[in-house]
């Protein structure tokens, strides 16, 4: 009888490679005797080149994706000799990535990259270079130092480029080659490769970044490659070039320093620039106009680098477009916002007048974070003057009705700034104030009573209103016990010595016993200074000690002992005498100021500057000198530069056949001087000034055109001009050299009431950055928003309109927390959740969920983390900050960063501290997954018939009359936004968190019953939206 053949044979067969089994491929993945990447071992050990190069694709993918792939490395080693060019690269970038984990296999292949060096291929050669610089081994250092030393010199600039990059890895492996290094990076910078010039900026600062005289020879080429290096060496390249001409250049802000040289340094500069700016050394002129288009990078690094340049080496006079640049950054993600924000809170601290344009870009929007709303919080308050106070005072109004806690108390901080630097609104931010007082809040009130501390200081009107205020707060007994002994201390404090403060003592005295032990201790305090200031008190004082002195609390036990003594004469002594002086000294007005204040000293945008202290490895700015050095030694390579310039371009005249080649354009920057005193480029321009005479012209009516047609952009727009590249930045440098030969042949053709038309003319620069319409007009957290439940402003004409999908913050942000962790199960820790809405800072990918931790036990609890985490699929936890330590009774939150990637499965992980381990569980709502967006009706009426079929869901519910009902029951089942909010169907939006689906969600009022319709390309969230929606109004 002969056996029946299955599907799964024992090999499988695929070229001339037999596969067995256990090939994922065959069908027999789930065998309990699969073995790893056997396949992937058999494909490399082929002959076949095919087989070969797939075979390394997709161990590529595997280490992309974050895999180990170490146990390959025998088998792609062997395959660093194959002939195959693609091949070999692929093997390199293997060898690159685990050539330091597997050194000794590493080694047997040094042969082979020694030839390799030599290979016609450039990428062979780069590629050898690498893994050689990669295998950290002693012994081969000679070898690495000869192939570097060897590749600098190379004609490729990619090879020279990869040599830059090994010199840091050498320099780390062996630091005694220091001084070979430094000689071959010197060489590097003389490079004339812009594709080089960054990676040699990065070595220099990684090994000898404190010799700034090696720059001097390469300066002004430096400069003049600038605008064509790639993003992230021009962030090198500034950084290293900030630092050199705050070595070598004096402050141009400094009275004592004038310029010897009052020619500049391009004749084109003579047309009045110098007469706006204080005189600059000509240098230091040359750097600031080369990084200033840089303003315009899509790059925001290189925009925080070009301010740190020009705030400490540039005339002050020249800050507004970095300003500008600045604000245009607040469009940016939100880490970068942070970044911006602080920077900017440091600078408003000295440099107010930079910001005072762009006050209403600081607003604060419901959609930012905590952090962002505190640090915009800040520059408003640095920013307010006089004539802004108004407008300033309206906003806080605003920001003290908010559910952030943090923020709230942040806002009341503001408004007490504001009263005591603003001495025309100090009556008005004290009623407001002490409007707050009344607050049911009580960590407003306890807020509020110690801003008003600060703003009343001595000012004795200002005292005893607040002192009136407070008395007739506690006499009403509705404040919470924290705020209570605020006001008790406000009375102590600045109202001993009113008559109404014996009355207040004697009211609470009643029921002494039932006052909270922190009121207590007030009362105390109060008692000691009543008897001081009102001595026919002293028996009502006497009386509450003698209360206090039988006090269940030993602390108030204690200080009634002491205290007493200050009291009664016979026991005291001495005391009594000093008494006053130790209780109601004269004491100074408190002076508030910024908590960025002492953050000046950092550099502008350095890690130092964000965290508020000096970071490891820090490197602060020298001190500018009192006068130009190495000026000489900047002329003398200037010179030799040119003499080699101007022997290039007469090899390359008589070499192609061409003889208006542009192939010296990249060597004429640098030889501006000696090139233009020649007779043939003179001609030259004489016979293009009429052609480059109506391109300007042309340019400037298209600008002109373009900024009376938009004034306001969006931020799709926006996003769409940064992300034109470096065509546009290149084209904006050449332009900007084409501007000064035109200037000059205008002037001197055009009468003068044209040239003083002409300067009135904003530059492309400044029209880029001509951010005010937009900054204004964008949606911010302003009286005239409404609160949390109105629908969303409407953008004006030309601002958001169009098929842009905007997020939005939440219309509704639920106040209800859930318990997650019952103190039964854990030893008396207790933990509720609550959803924020908001993305998470870690990544928008996250929701953010806010988890408070209350410890009822007699003792301290330390050491609050998250330690296991149950996770599958691509979701992913990112863990709060662990608390080290919560005492009895006591409350402390977090945030904890949760991508469910887009299921409803429940997330499992452990919470351990000093009491244990304990489980928890979190299953979220389909409508916590998601966050509102805000469209147009077409936008989304076009969205929704594309979202028609399988991805709808449609569900009657019950019938309410009221709209406002339906958004509301919408709103607290799903984050979505309001796109119509009247009429017979409602339409709302949102995004899937994780996968960025657009989610549409329509309420259709019928006259006997509603239907709910869901579209979204996740059928699963569809159907499990329109039913929780529909259950939702069906709740009585």
């Amino acid at each position: 009888m002969t056996s029946t053949p299955s599907y799964n044979n024992d090999k499988v067969v695929q070229g001339e490679v037999e596969y067995p089994v256990t090939d994922p491929a065959s069908g027999a993945f789930f065998q309990p005797d699969y073995k790893k990447n056997d396949d992937l071992k058999l494909m490399l050990d082929g002959s076949k080149d095919s087989l070969k190069l797939e075979a390394m694709k997709r161990i590529i993918g595997m280490i992309a994706k974050g895999r180990n792939a170490s146990d390959l490395f025998p088998a792609v080693v062997k395959n660093v000799v194959s002939k195959n060019i693609e091949v070999k690269k692929l093997v390199y970038v293997y060898l690159v990535r685990y050539a330091e984990e597997q050194q000794d296999l590493a080694l047997l292949s040094i042969s082979t990259f020694q030839r390799a060096l030599k290979d016609p291929n450039q990428l062979i050669r780069a590629g050898a270079l690498r893994v050689l610089s990669s295998i950290r081994v002693p012994m081969i250092v000679p070898i690495v130092m000869l192939a570097i030393r060897d590749s600098a010199s190379d004609m490729s600039p990619y090879v020279r480029k990869t040599a830059a990059h090994a010199i840091p890895k050498l320099y780390s492996l062996d630091p005694d080659q220091k001084e070979e290094l430094v000689a071959v990076i010197d060489k590097l910078l003389s490079d004339k490769a812009p594709l080089v010039v960054g990676s040699a900026a990065m070595a220099f600062n990684e090994v000898c970044g404190d010799r700034m005289s090696l720059i001097h020879r390469s300066y002004r080429k430096l400069c003049a490659l600038l605008a064509d290096v790639d993003e992230w060496g021009q962030l090198t390249l500034l950084n290293v070039l900030t630092v050199y001409a705050k070595t070598f250049f004096p402050d141009p802000n400094t009275d004592t320093y004038s310029s010897g040289s009052e020619k500049p340094f391009y004749e084109s500069d003579s047309d009045g620039s110098s007469r706006r700016s204080p005189s600059v050394e000509p240098d230091l002129r040359l750097l600031l106009r080369a990084a200033k288009p840089l303003l315009q990078s899509r790059n925001a690094g290189v925009v925080m680098a070009v301010a740190q340049l020009h705030f400490h080496c540039g005339p002050a006079q020249e800050l507004p477009p970095v300003a500008k640049a600045l604000v245009r950054l607040l469009r940016a993600p939100i880490e970068v916002q942070s970044v911006v924000l602080n920077s900017i809170a440091s600078i408003t601290v000295s440099r107010r007048s930079l910001f005072e344009p762009f006050l209403k870009s600081f607003f604060v929007r419901n959609s930012d974070p905590t952090h962002i709303k505190l640090l915009k919080l800040e520059i408003l308050t640095n920013l307010a003057t006089e004539a802004s106070a108004a407008v300033v005072l309206r906003e806080y109004q605003t920001y003290v009705t908010s559910s952030d806690k943090a923020f709230v108390a942040a806002t009341i901080q503001a408004i007490g700034r504001l009263a005591v630097a603003i001495h025309t609104e100090t009556e008005t931010c004290l009623n407001g104030l002490l409007h707050l007082l009344s607050s049911k809040d009580e960590w407003v009130v306890c807020e509020a009573v110690v801003v008003v501390k600060r703003v009343v200081g001595g000012g004795a009107s200002s005292a005893q209103a607040a002192v009136s205020r407070a008395a007739k707060l506690l006499r009403t007994d509705r404040l919470a016990g924290n705020a209570r002994a605020a006001a008790v201390w406000l009375v102590a404090e600045h109202g001993a010595k009113h008559p109404r403060a014996a009355a207040i003592l004697a009211h609470m005295a009643a029921n002494f016993a039932e006052q909270d032990e922190l009121v207590k201790l007030q009362l105390l305090s109060l008692a000691v200074k009543l008897s001081i200031t009102q001595p026919d008190t002293v028996p009502l004082c006497k009386y509450v000690l003698s209360l206090a002195r039988y006090d269940a609390s030993y602390d108030v036990r204690d200080r009634a002992r002491m205290l007493r003594r200050f009291i009664d004469p016979e026991q005291g002594g001495l005391l009594t005498q000093y008494a006053a002086h130790i209780f109601c000294p004269d004491k100074p007005k408190p002076s508030i100021q910024s908590n960025f204040k002492d953050r000046e000293q950092y550099t502008v945008g350095s890690l130092s500057q964000y965290i508020g202290t000096a970071a490891a490895g820090y490197r602060a700015l020298p001190p500018a000198p009192r006068a130009v050095v190495g000026g000489s030694l900047r002329e003398a390579a200037t010179a030799a530069l040119n003499t080699q310039a101007a022997d290039d371009t007469q090899k390359n005249k008589t070499f192609y056949s061409e003889p208006d080649s542009d192939g010296s354009a990249s060597t004429s920057s640098g030889s501006s001087s000696a090139s233009s005193t020649s007779d043939e480029s003179s001609d030259e321009e004489e016979e293009t000034n009429t052609n480059q005479q109506r391109k300007k012209e042309e340019k400037i009516k298209e600008t002109n055109n373009y900024k009376s047609s938009n004034s306001g952009t969006s931020d799709t727009e926006s996003d769409s001009e940064a992300s034109s590249g470096s065509d546009d930045e290149s084209e904006s440098s050449e332009s900007s050299e084409e501007k000064k030969d035109i200037k000059k042949e205008a002037q001197k053709e055009r009468p003068k009431s044209e040239v003083k038309e002409n300067k009135n003319e904003k530059s492309n620069l400044e029209l880029l950055l001509e951010l005010d319409e937009v900054a204004s007009s964008l949606p911010t957290m302003t009286p005239t928003c409404g609160g949390f439940l109105s629908p969303p402003t409407a953008f004006p004409p030309g601002v958001g309109d169009g098929d842009a999908i905007t997020p939005v913050g939440p219309a509704l942000v639920p106040a209800a927390q859930q318990e997650m962790i019952p103190r039964v199960m854990s030893r008396g820790l207790g933990a509720t959740r609550r959803w924020s809405r908001a993305p998470h800072l870690y990544s928008h990918k996250m929701c953010a969920v806010e988890l408070c931790f209350t410890n009822h036990t007699p003792d301290p609890v330390e050491n609050i983390r998250v330690n296991k985490k149950t996770l599958t699929g691509a979701r992913s936890i990112h863990e709060f900050a662990p608390i080290p330590r919560l005492g009895p009774g006591a409350s402390a939150s977090g945030t904890l960063g949760v991508d469910f990637a887009d299921s409803i499965q429940p997330i499992e992980f452990t919470v351990i501290s000093s009491l244990g381990e304990v489980s928890v569980s979190i299953t979220p709502p389909v409508g916590e997954l998601m966050r509102s967006v805000t469209m147009s009706e077409s936008k989304w009426d076009a969205e929704q018939k594309r979202l028609r079929g399988m991805t709808e869901c449609n569900k009657q519910a019950a019938k309410l009359e009221d709209e406002s009902a339906i958004c509301k029951r919408v709103f607290e089942t799903a984050n979505v936004a309001c796109i119509t909010s009247t009429g017979n169907l409602l339409r709302f939006a949102g995004r899937m968190t994780s996968s960025q689906d657009l989610v549409l969600l329509s309420v259709k009022v019928d006259e006997d019953s509603t239907t709910v319709t869901a579209n979204c390309p996740n059928m699963a969230i569809a159907s499990l939206l329109a039913n929780q929606v529909a259950q939702a109004f069906a709740r009585e």
